[in-house]
């Protein structure tokens, strides 16, 4: 019965150790670690790299988001749009690999609206939430510094 308790409290003291900006920083990591398997279901169901219309909705929800809780309008856009860059960086150089013969995924890639973008989208709503608690936005360099770690290995 006491190790059913200490398991519990072990993880809730254990995330009251980590810093709004640690956490930040891990998301963007979570969120960077999508894009492999978005540019997998884009590339496989023959769909562009790049969608305006979607990436302006992300912006839009966001800073709504971002507005309800106080932060300012260039914040949330500095955070997302930065991080749809960086994913689309790393999307770009999956489709380039694949193009020039490099192995696919011998997997089916997961849906990308039932599955990949709720992640992509509650990973969001964690970052607003952590940009309200004084949390910074990582900045392009280290976005970029971080995609390093997805990219097609050779």
């Amino acid at each position: 019965m006491k190790r059913r308790l200490l398991l519990p409290l072990a993880a809730f003291a254990f995330a009251g150790c980590v810093s709004p900006q640690g956490e930040m920083k891990s998301l963007a990591a979570e969120r960077l670690s999508l894009a492999p398997e978005v540019a997998w279901y884009k590339y496989r169901n023959d769909l562009p790299l790049y969608d305006a219309p979607r990436e302006a909705a992300v912006l839009r929800e966001t800073q709504q988001l971002g507005d309800l809780r106080g932060i300012p309008a260039e914040t949330t856009r500095q955070l997302f749009s930065g991080q749809m860059e960086a994913s689309r960086r790393i999307q770009w150089e999956y489709f380039h690999a694949w193009r020039k013969g490099h192995s696919l995924p011998e997997t089916p890639p997961r849906d990308l609206r039932t599955d990949l973008r709720p992640r992509i989208d509650a990973i969001n709503r964690r970052q607003i939430e952590l940009l309200a608690r004084g949390a910074q936005p990582p900045n392009m360099a280290q976005l970029s510094e971080e995609s390093v770690r997805f990219l097609p290995k050779n």
